[in-house]
């Protein structure tokens, strides 16, 4: 596999570090989990099925990886924590900035101790700047960052998806990534400091310019393209079109009788397109979602139901593309997204029990 020879050590806890080297296991890497003896908060959380040892969260964002536990504010466990660093060619840590320093595993430190080692800090707000040290859970990087989604009425939305965790996780993979690849000419790594809320500001490239030209208290542009919105159905559901190209509107309109609207749609975003809006919301009103589903396809238009996660999870497309794994035990799992036709990812599903393989790494070190 692509990461096959490469070790990470992985101090993080919750949801963005783990998720990066989750990533890099799926590849191959060996990636050791340090936890206190208290493990990572996410043990503890709901568990769904009953063979897990662990909470749901912190089984999918840890299968593949070893546990080693490390009391790091004792001398002997930090010594320890040193000399798997000796070794490492990545070290993920999402402690509150200034905490490492005081733990004794700090950049500077591990930099001298191992100069090829990619040092990788993910935090709400970064190392530095007035938010440093404060503490801040998605919802609110993504409410200081201008990205919580808001209804049609301006009111902030609470967000289904830990959208600045995910993105953050990817930023900071492909920094890890770049930082290898220039460690193997250079000899050096590197400290990558990594800030939800930058990445957060970076989520919404088609709103950036509006926003740079917009003074403060200018209002923001929530509402898009009338052609790529979602619409309630007779029945309930919802559908939702995809259908941004000129070519699918003049298709859709002109079967629903109403080319005079191909105008609006191919204008500009916003509130200017809420004639065709209320139109739309009124036709896909007339019918059951299977029913429009079917018309729309006729009519080559693109369009696809609204679905929860768990019916997401049953569509024929995922079976298709071979996105779940059974463990076992005969449970499911999300294969890996990243693709590649040569050494493709094989994830290892296990996910280890708090400080399951500390005996063995200890042993591989040379530890006591």
């Amino acid at each position: 596999m692509k990461l096959s020879g490469i070790r990470v050590l992985d101090f993080s806890r919750f949801m963005a570090g783990p998720l990066i080297s989750s990533i890099m296991a799926d590849h191959g890497a060996d990636v050791v989990k340090v936890e206190g003896p208290d493990g990572d908060p996410t043990r503890a959380g709901r568990r769904t099925r009953t063979t897990q040892n662990a909470g749901d969260s912190f089984s999918a964002l840890n299968r593949g990886k070893r546990s080693i536990v490390l009391d790091l504010k004792q001398p002997e466990d930090r010594h320890a924590a040193l000399e798997l660093i000796r070794d490492a060619d990545v070290l993920i840590e999402s402690f509150s900035p200034g905490v490492t320093a005081r733990l004794g595993i700090d950049a500077d430190v591990v930099r001298q101790l191992n100069p090829r080692i990619v040092y990788c800090s993910i935090s709400a707000f970064g190392q530095s700047g007035p938010l440093r040290d404060a503490a801040g859970h998605d919802p609110a990087v993504q409410a200081l960052a201008g990205i919580l989604p808001l209804d049609r009425n301006g009111a902030p939305v609470i967000p289904a998806v830990s959208i600045a965790s995910w993105c953050s996780a990817h930023s900071a993979l492909a920094g890890i990534l770049m930082a290898l690849i220039a460690a193997r000419s250079s000899g050096l790594g590197d400290h990558i400091d990594i800030s939800m809320h930058d990445v957060a500001l970076s989520t919404r490239p088609n709103a950036l310019f509006n926003a740079l030209a917009e003074s403060a208290g200018a209002p923001d542009v929530t509402l898009g393209y009338a052609m790529l919105e979602p619409y309630e159905t007779e029945d309930g559901r919802w559908l939702c079109l995809g259908a941004g190209e000129p070519r699918f509107a003049r298709a859709l309109l002109t079967a629903l009788e109403r080319p005079d609207l191909v105008t609006v749609a191919l204008d500009k975003p916003g509130a200017a397109q809420d004639p065709l809006r209320v139109f739309l919301a009124e036709e896909f009103r007339r019918k059951p979602l299977a029913a429009w589903l079917e018309w729309l396809a006729a009519h080559a238009v693109s369009a696809v139901p609204v679905l929860r996660y768990a019916e997401a999870m049953r569509h024929e497309h995922v079976s298709a593309r071979g996105m779940l794994l059974a463990d076992p035990h005969g449970n499911l799992h999300l294969d890996t997204p990243i693709r590649f036709e040569r050494e493709p990812g094989k994830p290892n599903l296990h996910v280890p029990g708090l400080g399951e393989h500390t005996a063995e790494i200890r042993t591989a070190a040379g530890l006591s």
